[in-house]
C-alpha cells in the first residue's frame, strides 16, 4: 500500500480547509431554496431547504480532519499535528444567559434550562435566527478567545437542553455519521433528536418567542469555524 507524503498529506489538508472555508460562507447566506426539484426519483417533487444544511458537510470535514478510530487515523493526525494545536474555544460560560456579543451579560433565558455554548441572536428585521457566534463576533475580539488542548476542546459540553447534552465530539459522529454527513441512519439517537428540534427559545418583552434556524447546525459551524481558525503555522 502507498503511503502518502507529507507534502501530499498536506495539499489533502488544505483541501479541506478550502471546502471548510467554502461550506462556512455558504452556511452563512441563510438563503432558503424553495424551488429545488428532483427529476431523478421517480415523479418530480419540490422540497423547501435552506442552506444551514451545509452543517451536515462541515461536519464530515470536522471528521475527517480530527475523528480517530482503531480503523481509521485523522487527517491532523496522519500529520502528527493534533495534538500539537490549540484550539480556539469560544463558549460562553454556563450562567443561564444567551451571550451575544463580548463584553456584554447577554440575556436570560426564558428556560434556565436551555445552555447554547455558541450560539448566538440575530434580528435580521423580518425574523429572529439562532446563529453561530461567529456571525456576531467582532474580528478584534477573537484574541481573547481561551486556547485549550484538543481532549479538553473536543469533550467539552457545548449544548444542555433539559439534561440532554452534546460536546463537540458527539455533535459531530451524530451530524457526520447518522444524520446526513457521512450516513444516513434509519433510527436518531434520543438525545441528539429532542437537541436537534428544540429552538432557542426566549421571553421577550412577555413575549414567548421561539428563533428560527436550527441550533444543532449554528453549533457545528461554530465548531468548523474554531477549527479552521486554529490550524494555523503548520509546516
Amino acid at each position: 500500500m502507498y503511503s502518502l507524503t507529507k507534502g501530499e498529506l498536506l495539499y489533502s489538508l488544505t483541501e479541506q480547509l478550502y471546502f471548510l472555508d467554502k461550506s462556512l460562507s455558504n452556511f452563512s447566506k441563510f438563503d432558503n431554496v424553495e424551488d429545488f426539484e428532483n427529476k431523478v426519483i421517480g415523479n418530480p417533487f419540490k422540497i423547501k431547504i435552506n442552506t444551514e444544511i451545509e452543517a451536515k458537510r462541515l461536519a464530515t470535514i470536522i471528521r475527517i480532519l480530527l475523528h480517530d478510530t482503531n480503523n481509521s487515523i485523522s487527517l491532523l493526525t496522519s500529520l502528527s499535528i493534533k495534538d500539537n494545536i490549540k484550539y480556539i474555544d469560544s463558549t460562553n460560560p454556563n450562567d443561564g444567559r444567551l451571550h451575544s456579543m463580548s463584553g456584554m451579560k447577554g440575556v436570560q433565558g426564558s428556560n434556565p434550562n436551555q445552555y447554547l455554548g455558541l450560539v448566538a441572536k440575530v434580528n435580521t428585521g423580518n425574523s429572529l435566527v439562532a446563529v453561530p457566534l461567529f456571525k456576531q463576533h467582532l474580528p478584534e475580539w477573537y484574541q481573547n478567545y481561551a486556547r485549550t488542548d484538543f481532549k479538553q476542546w473536543w469533550n467539552t459540553e457545548i449544548i444542555n437542553i433539559n439534561g440532554h447534552k452534546q460536546t463537540r465530539d458527539s455533535l459531530m459522529r451524530n451530524i457526520a455519521n447518522k444524520d446526513g454527513g457521512a450516513h444516513i441512519q434509519g433510527s436518531l439517537p434520543e438525545e441528539y433528536h429532542i437537541i436537534k428540534n428544540s429552538a432557542l427559545s426566549l421571553k421577550i418583552q412577555g413575549i414567548q418567542t421561539a428563533f428560527e434556524k436550527s441550533v444543532v447546525y449554528a453549533s457545528i459551524a461554530q465548531i468548523a469555524w474554531e477549527l479552521l481558525n486554529s490550524i494555523d503555522d503548520i509546516q
